[in-house]
């Protein structure tokens, strides 16, 4: 497809995201579409995007401070915010001719998404950023398990209630219906999907019945440039530097489904390497001595953690996307490991990419000290090949997305 949008797209189109342009993974998405639609000069396009709330605590710094100012400032700013996105969400509804494009229903909420699909007079888009299409904790995997959870998809929603699985990242209780009615709006032909990758649309086909593949449309963030753009902080650097910081830096939230848990673990096996994540130590942890948490962001030290690293950990357990983290980080780092997971984007990576441990700890624990005694890097090769087809998602992603309407 060409790096223009034609004459094919409606006349009008609504883009309602429930997360804004800011500095999230989505968030970031958000800002790369918006960006890119004002270059394709589509004045015809509208994107309503839910603001965000100052998180909690950002209210009891300023509290403790005794900023009432800033608090005051803050709660007039949102007001004005939510107010705007319910005034434009509303006429959104009072135009079911205006096509739409629906991004993250769960911040949204599940009523107005399930509000906005059901009233338009032609199909509107979902574009699957996570699994909430088919689970509803979003992050398909359950606590203490080192795999995707596919239950739902393969037996039934009964598994949401036998599994005790609750709506996230928003426990609205809305969540619980939302899947189930999503599935009778796409196989009645009142949604379309767009996918991610590969993997994610076999899982949608699987779980709306759909005689063909949804399309595969790729993904792009704004931040996503700078790493494309130029040398990585890790590329030059001698394969094998005589001093590492860190045997494995994590790359991730601090969430089971993104695999910390599980990196814990594989430390525990691992006494002898020095393991460093991005995030405060969580009360709940317990982890090694070798396990260091200094909380930073990619923006704060992260990317330079990375550099000193021998390996860079991305080791998500659930049916993940095109991870930002792990986009970076094959694109930064010196090596990048992962656990392998049939269901995830990592599975679409050519050979030779990323070094694939075994989803047990302990087994991952040998095959992790034989690639460290092997020196294991990715074929140089093969890594320039991939940054040179990923970089080339960047022109065509937002054209192919909104030619999928």
């Amino acid at each position: 497809m060409s790096g223009t949008v034609g004459s094919e797209l409606p006349p009008r189109l609504a883009i309602v995201s429930g997360i804004p342009a800011g500095d999230s993974g989505t968030g970031r998405f958000v800002a790369h579409l918006a960006s890119r639609i004002a270059q394709l000069g589509q004045g015809r396009i509208k994107i309503v995007a839910k603001p965000e709330r100052p998180a909690r605590w950002q209210f009891q710094l300023w509290l403790k401070s005794k900023n009432y100012g800033r608090i005051a400032r803050e709660a007039v700013r949102y007001a004005q915010l939510i107010s705007r996105f319910w005034i434009e969400a509303g006429l959104v509804l009072a135009n079911p001719k205006r096509q739409l494009i629906l991004l993250h229903p769960q911040n949204l909420g599940y009523d107005l998404a399930l509000r906005l699909l059901e009233s338009r007079s032609s199909p509107s888009l979902l574009y699957l950023l996570d699994s909430s299409f088919f689970c509803v904790a979003s992050y398909n995997h359950l606590k203490g398990e080192a795999g995707p959870c596919l239950r739902c998809l393969e037996l039934g929603f009964e598994q949401v209630a036998a599994q005790g699985c609750r709506p996230f990242p928003r426990p609205d209780p809305a969540g619980l219906d939302f899947a189930p009615r999503l599935r009778q709006l796409t196989t009645s032909g009142k949604v379309k999907i767009a996918a991610q990758n590969q993997r994610q649309a076999a899982l949608a086909q699987r779980q709306f019945g759909l005689a063909l593949t949804p399309p595969v449309v790729g993904l792009w963030t704004s931040d996503w440039d700078d790493i494309f753009g130029g040398a990585s902080a890790a590329e030059g650097a001698p394969t094998a530097a005589p001093n590492f910081a860190w045997d494995v830096v994590f790359h991730g939230y601090g969430v089971d489904a993104k695999g910390a848990n599980w990196t814990v673990q594989l430390a525990e096996q691992c006494p002898e390497l020095r393991f460093m994540f991005p995030f405060a130590k969580p009360v709940s942890m317990a982890a090694p001595d070798n396990c260091s948490f200094l909380p930073c962001s990619w923006e704060t030290g992260l990317s330079e953690e990375l550099s000193r690293a021998r390996f860079v950990a991305v080791p998500s357990l659930w049916s993940a996307p095109i991870e930002g983290a792990l986009i970076k980080s094959i694109a930064a780092a010196r090596a990048t490991l992962v656990v392998d997971n049939a269901t995830s984007y990592c599975d679409e990576l050519p050979a030779g990419l990323v070094l694939k441990l075994p989803p047990d700890p302990a087994t991952a624990a040998m095959r992790l000290r034989q690639a460290i005694e092997e020196d294991w890097v990715p074929d140089p090769d093969v890594k320039a090949a991939w940054k040179t087809a990923f970089s080339a998602i960047k022109a065509r992603f937002v054209p192919d997305l909104l030619a999928t309407v």
